[in-house]
């Protein structure tokens, strides 16, 4: 006879529900549907306890910087209070369609959401609080330009329940504020910086963009430096990247600006990491770099591909729905902020297209951003997403042997052999020097996974 151990926790509860369904007409069920159907009701009862984190586009800018293909809208006249009470509306429903219990951060981004009035910032937090448990160590973050208009409602914006800032700098020096486009300059920036540390004591970020037209490894190396003697616990560098339709792509399309070639920008990231290692930040992901405490939690559920809700005009989400089988789906919201607000207004929630994402599409996703991070991917939470053909040490179990025994049989065992990957039976990760060409190593995990999942279906 068949028997389960008395146990407490929620799978075990899971178990002892199960053993009622260990039978088939009075007869013992095979393991495979057994244990099939004690997978799907952990599962289930998982997404009971869902939690979240929440995204909210505000979709409205002063001006176009000239690198920028955010989707963002310049207009003078705004509907303050129509665009939040849109927002509110949206984001309930969509707590309620995913039946969330908890969300864990909130992160106000843009378009410039602290153009937004700060009573409007603690409407739409105190909505979701109505939904949801808000965590007491919940991480509630706005972007914001650094311009003096904006600053001075940072007092407004904490007491409305913004508890970190991410403030946009880009760069430290006016020539090159003016190429991007933007309405500050250094010594605003500064200003900002010292506003906000005030505000959001070592909860203050800054991003800072390299590789900019004609821009040196000196120049980066010093500006850098200077950034840190200003900065908080938190600094995102982002390579600068060329991008359709801005006006950046084209003077540098007409030659009248040039960007560096691709060896000074790989040295200047290389010389950023290891400036960065020596002021004691902690590269988290390629781009993020905190000192102890000061990781952004919101991030780091993007790159465990945790499920969070994106709100507003043209915003992305990955969302479990219980009510369509408990199947995660990929939803983007409309572009435009007028149809937006217009199917928000008619009961749609805003949402342009909803896609039901397969097992391969979720662990390619997961892929593609866990290896981001040096934590890389741990079968914890492969195994979470993967059904039993798929289970973590099934599809990687061919490669842990290489690690110590020569096994050339593709590119990916070369990657491992030669340290830019390691894998054993809990985590594949990036190594230090592997996250400098996740170009090369991703693809070839994807390779990898499609490879064994093909066999399977064989």
């Amino acid at each position: 006879m068949h028997r389960f151990a008395p146990v407490t926790s929620a799978s075990g509860k899971a178990c002892r529900f199960l053993s009622k369904l260990a039978f088939i007409n009075g007869n013992i069920a095979s393991k495979s549907v057994l244990m099939d159907r004690i997978n799907t009701t952990l599962f289930v009862i998982q997404c009971r306890h869902h939690s979240v984190g929440v995204y909210i586009h505000w979709p409205y800018c002063k001006k176009h910087c000239h690198y920028c293909n955010f989707n963002k809208v310049v207009q003078q006249l705004v509907d303050h209070d129509r665009m939040t009470e849109c927002m509110i509306r949206a984001v309930k429903g969509l707590l309620q369609l995913g039946h969330v219990k908890t969300v864990k951060s909130i992160y106000f981004g843009g378009g410039t959401p602290s153009l937004c009035k700060p009573d409007n910032i603690q409407r739409m937090i105190s909505a979701i609080s109505q939904c949801a448990t808000l965590g007491d160590d919940i991480e509630i973050t706005m972007e914001a330009n650094p311009t003096s208009t904006e600053m001075e409602k940072m007092g407004h914006f904490k007491q409305a329940g913004i508890n970190r800032l991410s403030l946009g700098i880009q760069a430290l020096n006016d020539k090159d504020l003016q190429i991007l486009g933007r309405d500050h300059d250094a010594a605003q920036a500064k200003q900002a910086i010292d506003i906000a540390k005030a505000h959001f004591p070592k909860r203050t970020s800054i991003d800072l963009i390299f590789a900019r037209p004609n821009q040196t490894i000196p120049e980066w190396s010093t500006e850098l430096e200077k950034a840190i003697s200003m900065c908080d616990n938190h600094v995102s560098l982002y390579q600068l990247t060329l991008e359709r339709g801005t006006k950046l792509h084209k003077q540098v399309q007409q030659q009248s600006l040039h960007l560096p070639d691709e060896d000074i920008i790989a040295q200047m990231y290389e010389n950023a990491i290891n400036t960065m290692r020596r002021y004691g930040y902690q590269r988290y992901e390629v781009s993020n770099f905190a000192k102890q405490g000061a990781i952004s939690q919101h991030n780091l559920s993007y790159w465990t591909s945790n499920d969070y809700i994106g709100v507003g005009p043209g915003a992305h989400g990955r969302l479990i729905i219980p009510s369509l089988e408990y199947q995660r789906y990929a939803m983007i919201q409309c572009l435009s902020p007028n149809h937006w607000m217009t199917m928000v207004e008619q009961g749609k929630l805003g949402i342009q297209k909803m896609q039901k994402q397969s097992e391969m599409e979720r662990l390619t996703e997961l892929i593609l951003l866990g290896m981001r991070t040096p934590a890389g991917i741990s079968r914890k939470r492969w195994d979470s997403i993967a059904s039993p053909k798929l289970e973590f040490n099934k599809v990687f179990q061919l490669l842990y042997r290489c690690q110590s025994e020569f096994n050339p049989d593709t590119l990916l065992h070369h990657l491992i052999l030669d340290e830019f990957i390691t894998i054993d039976t809990d985590a594949i990760r990036p190594t230090f020097q592997g996250i400098s060409i996740l170009d090369r190593i991703i693809p070839n995990i994807v390779i990898h996974l499609e490879d064994y999942f093909a066999q399977q279906q064989m």
